[in-house]
Parts: C-alpha cells; structure tokens; sequence
C-alpha cells in the first residue's frame, strides 16, 4: 500500500498516504528527527481534532497506547518466544478476514485505514483491488461463501471507476482523480483473478484496459517515470505491477502485456545488490520503510515465477535470506532501513514483517528450503500475538509497534491485514502439504 503518492496509497510512507506519517501528535519533530513543516503540522493538528468529534474513541485509544507500551517493556527479546503457538493460525486467520469484511462499505470498497483518532477513511481503490485475491483465497481454503461475495462486490466497485484511458485513479475515494501507476498495477491484480474466478467478459475488458495503458505508459528502459508514477521518478517497488502484468500476461494471452513485465524485471534486477540492497526505491522525503523493501522484493519474485525468470528468482531469494538472517539474529527486521541494511530505525513495521513472511513462504514452496518456512512461522507467531482480541479492531493489523511510531501511527490498516491473511493463508496451505507428504511416506 502506497498512501504517499498522488495515489494515496504510494503516500503511504508516512503512510503508503500524506496523512500516514502522523505521529507525535504534540511534537513538532517527526519520528525521523525532521521538523514538521506547517503542512504537516496542521496535518497531525486535524487528526488529533478527530477525537473532539468522536470522544468515544478516547478508551480505546488510551487502551491501545499502554498496551504497546506495556508490551514493549517485558516482551522476551528470544525469537524462540515465537515457537510456541499461542493463537492457533485457523482461529487468526478469520478473525484478520474479519477486520476487512467489517470494514469494507455497503458499495464495495475498502477503507484505507482506521484511525484511532479520526476512525475509518475512505475507501481505498489500490488496496480494494489487491484485496480481491486474498477473499477468493480464504473463501476458496475455507469455504467461506461471505467472503467471496465480498470480493465480488469489490470488484463491481472498482470497475466503476475505472478511466477512460484503462487507469485507475490514485488516492482516495472522493480525493485525487488523477491516473495512477501504481495503484492500477494493484486493481489490476484484483481484476485479473475476478475475471479467473467468474469468467466475466467485462472483467477482463477493464482487466486488458488497465494492462494496455501501464504498457504504453512504460519507459523505453522497463521503468515507470513521469505521468502516473509517485513524485514523477522511477521506483523499483513497482515490480509490483510487473508481476501484475505478468498476471494478466496469463489470461489475456498479449504479448505486450508480458513484454512489459519483463522489461521492468530487467531494469530492477541490476538495482538488487550482490549484499541484498535494493536501490533505487526512490522515496524522496521518507526513510525507506520494510514495506517498500519487501514490495520490491515479492514483485520481483513473483513475477520471475510466472515469467520463468530464474535471475529474478535468485536475486529476491538473495535479498531475502539477507532479512531472515536479520530476523534470527535479532528476533525482529526493523521498520525502516539505511543502505546496505547497515541501519535503520527501530521499530516494527508490521505489513512488512508480513509481507517477508509471505516470500519466505513462497520460496520455501519453490526451493523446499524450510529455514524459509521455519522463519515464516516464527513472524507468523509474532504478529499472531500483536492481534486485538476484541472491539472495532479484533483482528486488525497496526501501521507501526509500538502503534505511536513512524509507519501509518495510530492506525490500523488495510492492507497490512491483506498481506498479514496472505501470510496465515500461505502457512495452511504449506502446512497441508507437508502433512500430506508426510502420510504418504
């Protein structure tokens, strides 16, 4: 999720939106040592205001911040606190589901966020569209029929606004109306498993509209810069949308479409250094976060699977042995990093510790390497635990832990819990394999 660009959701730095940054609610300096221009200090002034509106929100709100601080007092600094399950993947997993069928609205589309000082946000075009995949998931592992109604009503939201040209808006519902890039590489994902799951001709018309406007749009180098892309500049995390063009690439059956993913893959994949660093993220303005770290990561690898590209597949197995060293080392990846991983900020940045689970799982089904699912499972614990039990965010996923710090502060968010039930979903289903493998043996 990117709510820091002109589409919200590549804003999101500070979110993947402008208002994701908004911690430190009385302090004029940022979590990153930066003074607050006027902007952002009438930014984090409005949300704060948001509880003069709704007081209700003052108890939990209080609640959430001793939790946290609590927690971060007397958690075990083992990471074989993580080996013993305390939350059983089965009861988690519905319950995270659950946090985004609540919240989803009675058109179809998904909040970014729920804030603890200004409550839920309008509906998120980018993440409603990556959404999709993970409902028809859960409702396909555990025939949950709710959930794959909710994708479809998901998806009729998001046809209907899609742009003349094939784009997708960025930002908000009701908010910037401009094409966006990214967040159309995203919707892109959802269309092209709706049209998979319905066989809807409509579908994968706006399906092959979205993948013929992001392949025109692309740069002669495989980048996407200028009209459309975050602050105008080229970003490797948008090997995102190469692996959703790759996707598309399977049912449309158009050259161009995998033509385009795998220049992309050729212009990152020079960005992925031998040590594991990523360059080229190109945030200005912000630390780069685990999220982006591990966009690049996932985008790369996922696309290399369906394009068949092994050096794509070798170069994110490389940058994510490189995290699952750091974790077991550490018990933690931390929210934010400085080049060649030598820093970083100290926090977590819970959607990218999920989203490291998810490529740990994927490469230990491909390489059958269990160091990889052995560290996923251990993450998987850890963010199992950070769950709310109970109120208007039992199972949601924060920005940031403590809730307070730098990435998405004081919300719970959407597509951290996307990539957090991906994550449950991947661990069952590996976990079924490996059961059926043994009792065949």
């Amino acid at each position: 999720m990117l709510l820091l660009s002109s589409t919200f959701m590549e804003r999101r730095v500070s979110t993947p939106d402008s208002a994701a940054r908004t911690a430190g609610v009385a302090d004029p300096i940022s979590t990153t040592g930066q003074r607050l221009s006027p902007s952002r200090k009438q930014k984090i002034l409005s949300e704060a205001m948001g509880l003069v509106r709704g007081p209700q929100r003052a108890v939990p709100l209080l609640t959430t911040l001793v939790g946290d601080s609590l927690r971060t007092r007397v958690e075990s600094k083992n990471l074989y606190s993580y080996v013993t399950t305390h939350v059983p993947t089965e009861k988690a997993l519905p319950r995270v589901v659950g946090w985004i069928t609540r919240a989803q609205k009675s058109d179809g589309g998904i909040p970014a966020y729920y804030s603890l000082l200004t409550g839920y946000s309008n509906s998120y075009p980018e993440v409603t569209g990556y959404i999709v995949p993970t409902l028809y998931d859960f409702s396909q592992l555990t025939n949950n029929s709710d959930a794959k109604h909710s994708a479809e009503r998901a998806t009729r939201w998001l046809l209907s606004l899609q742009m003349q040209n094939g784009a997708f808006p960025g930002g908000l519902e009701h908010g910037n109306a401009s094409p966006s890039v990214f967040n159309t590489g995203q919707i892109l994902q959802g269309l092209v498993r709706a049209y998979r799951e319905t066989n809807d001709a409509d579908t994968l018309l706006a399906a092959n509209g979205a993948g013929n406007w992001l392949a025109e749009l692309q740069q002669a180098d495989g980048s996407w810069s200028g009209e459309g892309a975050y602050q105008g500049v080229a970003h490797t995390y948008y090997s995102m949308v190469a692996w959703a063009l790759a996707m598309l690439a399977e049912v449309s059956k158009t050259g161009s479409h995998a033509r385009a993913a795998e220049k992309n893959l050729d212009w990152v994949l020079p960005r992925m250094q031998p040590n594991g660093w990523i360059e080229g993220i190109n945030l200005q303005g912000y630390p780069t976060f685990l999220h982006f770290i591990a966009y690049v990561i996932q985008g790369v690898l996922e696309c290399g699977i369906l394009r068949r590209n092994r050096d794509a597949i070798n170069s994110a197995e490389r940058s994510a042995w490189k995290l699952l060293r750091k974790f077991e080392l550490k018990k933690q990846l931390l929210g934010a990093y400085s080049g060649n991983f030598e820093s970083g900020a100290n926090f977590s940045c819970l959607t990218g510790n999920a989203q490291m689970s998810c490529v740990w799982l994927r490469l230990a089904e491909i390489t059958g390497d269990l160091r990889f699912f052995n560290a996923a499972l251990k993450m998987n614990e850890m963010l199992k635990e950070l769950l709310p039990a109970r109120g208007t965010n039992a199972g949601g996923v924060a920005g940031s832990h403590p809730i307070w710090e730098a990435y998405q502060p004081m919300r719970y968010i959407s597509w951290g819990c996307k990539f957090f039930a991906d994550a449950l979903t991947l661990e069952l289903r590996m976990k079924r394999v490996l059961e059926a493998s043994t009792c065949a043996s």
